[in-house]
């Protein structure tokens, strides 16, 4: 239970972190304004739409509705030269105005979010880790990681998808989940065509801000979309190092080598040190239901091919050494048996044999 509530806890969090990097991303990617006017005079813009205008005048217009977008602005007039005629204002259409202002909002609280979210999720994923048991933290850190980045790269790839294929429902669909009010509206008006082209988002045909940023739309939306699939592939990439790289290092033994075990002695079953080789080869390539008997005849000694284990070789008895006698050590006296007193005094001297008597002999025997 504790290791599911915290891969849960590291999925959230993971997907949070991941919205916020995205969403910091794509604004960083819209704060470059020289990459918006370089396509601008790439695509000829101002020469191809129906309002003609300078790519400077382009890219200011751009540059002042982001910056109303995110609070540096508090409104989007903005004077420039159409079809050579000065205008005090070319965003006057209502809904251009309220529209944008829904877009403001919108912005601002995904911006706050991205911020205070990241830091809620970092505190959740800290718990993610530790809640679980010990031992299986990395393995739950690692899975959820993957899972967020699962959830977070199908969904892109879902949507991608979708709009390709179909660009004006995944439109309107999209800009019903962002703008939930609209699709109150659009509901309680019929939910028909005429009501849909009441809505705040459905811009007039002459609408100078559509006309000018629809050209350019794909190419920020592949460069934003390019650079959150790089930041997602990063996270699944340190996701694989956690889980398998660590594991790697470890060094675990061989299960093997815990299982075989040889006769060393009657009573003492000695594990073989490291992993039997031939027996590896035989379980790796063995079907399951003979891979108990091929550890039963490891442990019983015998061979792996079905025949009959050779006899041991009777033990030859150690062979005597011959001793010489001389070399032998003399037996030890037994001091019992001696003639020492056993009271602790000197022993006497023993007495000095006497010579025996010389006979006398008859002289004339001498001679």
């Amino acid at each position: 239970m504790r290791n599911t509530i915290g891969k849960l806890l590291v999925i959230f969090a993971v997907l949070i972190l991941l919205f916020s990097a995205a969403f910091q991303t794509v604004a960083l990617i819209l704060r470059d304004t020289g990459y918006i006017e370089q396509k601008y005079r790439e695509l000829n813009v101002g020469e191809t739409m129906e309002q003609k205008m300078s790519t400077p005048d382009l890219a200011g217009a751009t540059e002042a509705l982001l910056d109303y977008m995110r609070g540096e602005r508090p409104n989007i007039k903005y004077a420039a030269r159409v079809n050579g005629a000065e205008l005090p204002n070319i965003f006057y259409h209502e809904r251009e105005i309220v529209h944008m202002a829904e877009v403001q909002t919108l912005w601002l609280g995904l911006d706050g979010f991205s911020r205070y979210g990241a830091i809620a999720a970092g505190v959740m994923l800290i718990a993610g880790i530790i809640l679980p048991e010990k031992g299986k933290r990395r393995p739950v850190l690692a899975n959820g990681m993957f899972w967020a980045c699962g959830i977070f790269g199908g969904v892109m790839v879902f949507f991608g998808i979708w709009a390709l294929l179909d660009f004006s429902s995944f439109w309107t669909v999209f800009h019903f989940l962002i703008f939930p009010a609209s699709l109150f509206q659009f509901l309680s008006a019929g939910a028909s065509q005429a009501a849909l082209n009441e809505l705040n988002w459905m811009m007039p045909s002459d609408s100078i801000m559509v006309n000018m940023l629809t050209p350019i739309f794909p190419s920020l939306v592949l460069r934003c979309a390019i650079a959150v699939a790089a930041e997602v592939g990063v996270v699944a990439l340190i996701a694989v190092v956690i889980r398998f790289a660590w594991r790697k290092a470890e060094k675990k033994p061989s299960p093997i080598a815990d299982v075989v075990v040889i006769e060393h002695d009657e009573n003492e079953p000695v594990p073989i040190e490291g992993p039997d080789l031939v027996l590896a080869h035989k379980l790796r390539n063995a079907p399951v239901s003979k891979r108990e008997e091929l550890l039963r005849r490891a442990q019983n000694g015998e061979p792996f091919d079905g025949t009959a284990p050779e006899p041991p070789e009777a033990a030859e008895p150690p062979a005597q050494e011959s001793r010489n006698p001389e070399e032998e050590p003399a037996p030890a006296e037994d001091p019992v048996l001696s003639e020492e007193p056993l009271d602790g005094t000197a022993p006497e001297p023993p007495e000095a044999a006497e010579s025996p008597a010389r006979e006398n002999r008859d002289p004339e025997e001498q001679a």
